[in-house]
């Protein structure tokens, strides 16, 4: 059997080269999700740090693949799949980090936001249950995120604010008098943010915080948002 060209070996080699950045994902989310390592692991570690730097490594492989198609067609299949590889990479990752940030650049702060910072609603109950048997940092009064979200100037019904968490993508713990909450947690890497209502007379107000201390690129406010939308839907 003929051996292939040198080329054509030499850019199903890149072709690999670029695939990794995807699949050190595939892994990071595969793990998290059956449970064999928790976030800082599989998203901090092995999508940021490993997956960062075999997307880096990818984009030039996907580079020299198509500079070695230049010289032999044959070799073009592969440095097209690579070529596209590699840019979708890149791009995923181009894209997260400047809204999100790199994980290690700075303190983790906590995202936390609210429509009342001055007198923020508490967690409490079985929600406040979950953030202490998960770790989550301790709240700080006065650290709030900036977040234009204003309090809702009316008092809605339990059941209704019950509504606007779900409709927020929240799984509704408890609704009763004066309050509700709930968790949303994300696909891909199980990022669980924590939502409470306080129902007052003629007033309003929501809090959103995460439940890990990492950039979060504003999630938690335009959740936030969302809840206070659905709130003051007709």
């Amino acid at each position: 059997m003929a051996q292939a060209p040198r080329a054509v070996r030499w850019a199903r080699v890149l072709l690999v080269l670029t695939l990794l950045a995807p699949l050190a994902a595939f892994v990071a989310v595969a793990g998290i999700k059956i449970g064999i390592w928790d976030w800082t692991v599989g998203y901090s570690l092995l999508a940021m740090r490993v997956g960062l730097a075999f997307a880096a490594l990818g984009a030039v492989a996907a580079l020299g693949g198509a500079i070695i198609a230049l010289g032999d067609r044959r070799a073009w299949p592969f440095a097209v799949v690579g070529l596209i590889a590699g840019v979708a990479t890149s791009t995923v990752y181009g894209l997260h980090i400047g809204s999100h940030g790199l994980p290690d650049s700075g303190p983790m702060l906590l995202a936390d936001v609210t429509t009342n910072p001055g007198e923020p609603p508490v967690f409490a109950g079985a929600l406040a249950d979950r953030r202490t048997v998960a770790g989550a940092p301790t709240l700080t009064s006065g650290a709030f995120g900036s977040c234009e979200a204003s309090t809702a100037p009316t008092q809605v019904a339990p059941s209704v604010a019950a509504y606007a968490l779900q409709q927020a993508g929240f799984e509704v713990l408890g609704a009763g008098v004066g309050r509700a909450d709930g968790t949303r947690t994300g696909f891909w890497f199980g990022f669980q943010h924590d939502a409470v209502i306080r129902i007052r007379p003629g007033q309003t107000d929501v809090r959103v915080s995460a439940r890990q201390a990492r950039p979060d690129g504003g999630e938690a406010c335009r959740l936030l948002q969302t809840i206070v939308s659905n709130l003051q839907a007709p």
